[in-house]
């Protein structure tokens, strides 16, 4: 089974730049069947992600090209258990790069990874001001850098950084040598 996705357009609404109140994207997806061969299949999609509150709006437009036997292509086309059909998570797992680069660029909320997770984020009855950060304090590794942590030969000694552990409440402590050059 091979796969083909192309990009045709793209268009990017954005209303206003503050996105404080942003809790999810909503999606709508459109698949129609262009091409029908003994070898293959070609479907023209639509991925309109719209931000709630309705902000930001990506519409996404292509092709997606099926290459196999009928039961590969079948498969491709049946739902998952979110009642999505496979292809379009083969779709957007493709475009997501893409879509990644114009959120960052444009500062613009950026959608999930997985096409599963994207309106199941926040529930709408739950205010953002309302969510509790856990209690969780992670301290960032700082160092002075002063001429007496050098020895004369351009190289910089780092006696300790501790660092906090994932498993654990212990800190991890590490040694490391820094050459400057």
């Amino acid at each position: 089974m091979n796969t083909r996705i192309e990009i045709n357009s793209i268009a990017i609404n954005k209303l206003k730049d503050n996105h404080d109140n942003f809790i999810k994207y909503d999606i709508d997806v459109s698949l129609d069947e262009t091409e029908n061969t003994e070898t293959g299949i070609k479907l023209k999609y639509k991925i309109v992600l719209l931000s709630n509150p309705t902000n930001t709006k990506l519409t996404i437009e292509g092709l997606a090209s099926l290459f196999g036997n009928d039961l590969e292509i079948s498969k491709q086309l049946e739902p998952d258990q979110k009642n999505i059909p496979m292809i379009v998570n083969v779709i957007y797992q493709e475009i997501f790069p893409l879509i990644f680069v114009i959120s960052k660029s444009l500062q613009i909320p950026c959608p999930a990874y997985k096409l599963s997770q994207i309106s199941s984020s926040i529930p709408q009855e739950i205010k953002p001001e309302e969510i509790k950060p856990e209690e969780t304090t992670v301290k960032e590794p700082t160092q002075q850098i002063t001429d007496d942590n050098t020895d004369g030969a351009g190289e910089i000694k780092v006696e300790q950084i501790e660092l906090p552990s994932e498993d654990s409440n212990e800190p991890i402590i590490q040694e490391a040598n820094v050459s400057s050059i």
